[in-house]
């Protein structure tokens, strides 16, 4: 019965890890964490949440996946709103950290624009005026991949 037991979770576990690597980032986010997702759910799933930063209010937090260390979710009022990727994944256009510009606009093509406030941050327009996909670029590539509502895509932080 244990070995069972055993057998079934150790499945599941390899199914779910294998099922991540197929997501894919989206302007609502990355797999199950996603705009809107709650941070009771998300941390009591998916490997839980780790180290948070909070906001003086505590209105805002920040807190790191323990299950996938390169993801980061910002909330607002414990609902998800933002979430940032450091490597590891690709968005629905095939863009993924280390791609040089060069890629970004061949996918994007005019929609891809310099954020006003930071020459380093590309902002796709995706046709969503709520949500937003943003590029940080480093040496001509991207360094990070952030997803979520645009206004908490407008500070380094996510604390809007």
């Amino acid at each position: 019965m244990n070995k069972y037991f055993y057998s079934i979770a150790l499945g599941m576990l390899l199914a779910g890890g294998a099922q991540a690597k197929n997501w894919e980032i989206r302007p609502n986010g990355l797999g199950p964490y996603k705009v809107g997702a709650r941070y009771e759910n998300l941390g009591q799933t998916f490997g839980g949440l780790g180290a948070e930063t909070l906001s003086a209010d505590k209105s805002c937090r920040i807190a790191r996946s323990k299950r996938y260390p390169n993801l980061q979710v910002t909330f607002v009022r414990k609902v998800a709103v933002r979430v940032d990727v450091a490597a590891g994944y690709r968005t629905d256009r095939g863009v993924a950290v280390g791609d040089p510009l060069a890629k970004l606009q061949r996918v994007y093509g005019e929609a891809v624009k310099p954020h006003p406030g930071n020459a380093d941050w590309l902002m796709a327009d995706t046709g969503d005026r709520e949500l937003s996909i943003r590029y940080i670029m480093r040496g001509g590539r991207v360094a990070a991949i952030h997803a979520g509502k645009r206004a908490q895509l407008q500070t380094l932080a996510g604390c809007a």
